[in-house]
Parts: structure tokens; C-alpha cells; sequence
């Protein structure tokens, strides 16, 4: 484009024009593509040291500008986008450092039917994730709340026991459980383990050995932590107490 130098002054006259290309622009998503289109018109700035490619800079402005908005959006947002690039790109705009000014440009986006379809997928495949997050995040308080009302009392964290292993019952530690429901009671004369002694007797008639032995130590270490170490010591001694002699008349 040729310039010719305005009558009366030192300058050539500012050139201008318009600009219109098409070109991928990048959604968020890696390997995936709009379609944009640019349209738009510029203007050259009165300077010492102009521009030799004035149109050139215009162009490399608002696609820079509509691509770092574009990598921000899936490619079901094309309307989104295009409005977000149309926004900043409907003024005038001086180019930093350059004697070139964008005077408007307009963008339109499009996506084709697979780019679409993985963004959707995208789409539900976070939604899932967020989901998952939520539900273990959801089950980790839970453990923390059961865990701590468990270490609020001795007799729900027995009773907790049981009710994850009602199945591990055998006759023969039944007389071995019984000297441990005297300790129970006599650790709370109040009564307070009335109802585990009850509930121990419902499920523990066919407790094997390693299982009865696991119940003690439970016990035992529960006895322990809410400051009774002699209580402790004492159920703990029920693991060498002799089984009775059921043969014997």
C-alpha cells in the first residue's frame, strides 16, 4: 500500500485498511479446535518509525487477543466465547509499542460435531470426578465421625465390632466372654454396660478363639485408653484363662 505525503506536512499520509482471516483457534481442551473467523479494520498512527506491515500487526493483535480467550473454553461455548472476544475487540485498540491501532474486528466461532462431542465428554467425565471427590470425601468424615463417637464410649466401639463380625461365634469361649462382662460391670457399677454385656451374650456363643482373643484385646485396649490400666491388665489375663471341661459330668 502506497502512501503519499499529506500538503503542508512531514508525514506521509496514515494508511488503514481491513483485515479478515480464518484460522484454528484452540479450545481448552489439547488437540481440540475452533473454527475462527476474523474480520476487522486498522489504522496507521503518525510516527517517526512507522510500521512496514501495519496489517500484519493488526492481524497478529486480534488473533492473539481471540486465541488466549478461546483456549479458556470448551468447544460447546462457541456463542460464550465469541461474545467474550467480540467485547474486547468491538473498540478501538492501540497496539502496545506499535504506531497501529485496530479499530473494530468481529469474531465468529465454530466446532465440528466430534470436537463437540469430546468436550461433552469432558464435560461428564468431570461432573463424575467432582462426583467421586465428593463421595469420598463424603465417606472420610463419616469414618471420622463413627470413629470418634466409637472412642467416646467403650461399649459402642464393642458394639461396632460385633455388628461387623456377627458371624464370628463359637461356643466354646462363651464361659471366657462371661469373666469379661463381670470386668465390663464391674468397670461401670453405674450400669452403663448392661446393654454391650446383653449384646455380647446375643452374638458371641460361636466366637472362635482368634476372634474372642481379638475382643479382648479391643476391650482391653479401650480400658486402657479412658484411663484404667489395672482393668486392663485384667482382661487382658482372661487370653490364659483355662476353658471349662465340658466333657467332664
Amino acid at each position: 500500500m502506497t502512501r503519499t505525503r499529506s500538503n503542508g506536512s512531514r508525514w506521509p499520509s496514515p494508511r488503514a485498511g481491513t483485515l479478515t482471516i480464518a484460522c484454528p483457534a484452540p479450545t481448552c481442551l489439547p488437540g481440540y479446535f475452533f473454527h475462527l473467523t476474523l474480520d476487522g479494520a486498522w489504522e496507521e498512527l503518525p510516527s517517526p518509525h512507522p510500521h512496514r506491515s501495519p496489517a500484519a500487526a493488526a492481524t497478529d493483535h486480534a488473533l492473539t487477543i481471540a486465541r488466549n480467550i478461546t483456549a479458556g473454553y470448551l468447544a460447546t461455548d462457541t456463542v460464550t466465547a465469541a461474545a467474550r472476544i467480540n467485547t474486547l475487540l468491538g473498540r478501538p485498540n492501540d497496539i502496545p509499542h506499535l504506531p497501529v491501532r485496530l479499530l473494530w474486528a468481529t469474531a465468529r466461532l465454530t466446532a465440528d460435531p466430534d470436537t463437540q462431542q469430546a468436550a461433552l465428554t469432558h464435560q461428564r467425565l468431570r461432573y463424575e470426578q467432582e462426583q467421586h471427590r465428593a463421595d469420598q470425601q463424603r465417606a472420610l468424615s463419616e469414618a471420622r465421625t463413627l470413629r470418634d463417637t466409637l472412642m467416646s464410649d467403650p461399649s459402642l466401639a464393642l458394639s461396632y465390632w460385633f455388628a461387623t463380625a456377627p458371624q464370628a461365634t463359637d461356643a466354646n469361649t462363651l464361659s471366657r466372654l462371661e469373666a469379661l462382662f463381670a470386668q465390663a460391670c464391674a468397670y461401670s457399677p453405674q450400669g452403663q454396660w448392661a446393654p454391650l454385656a446383653r449384646l455380647l451374650h446375643t452374638f458371641a456363643q460361636d466366637l472362635t478363639d482368634d476372634t474372642k482373643n481379638h475382643l479382648i484385646d479391643t476391650l482391653a485396649a479401650l480400658t486402657d485408653r479412658y484411663g484404667h490400666p489395672d482393668i486392663a491388665a485384667s482382661i487382658r489375663a482372661l487370653r490364659a484363662a483355662p476353658q471349662p471341661d465340658t466333657a467332664s459330668p
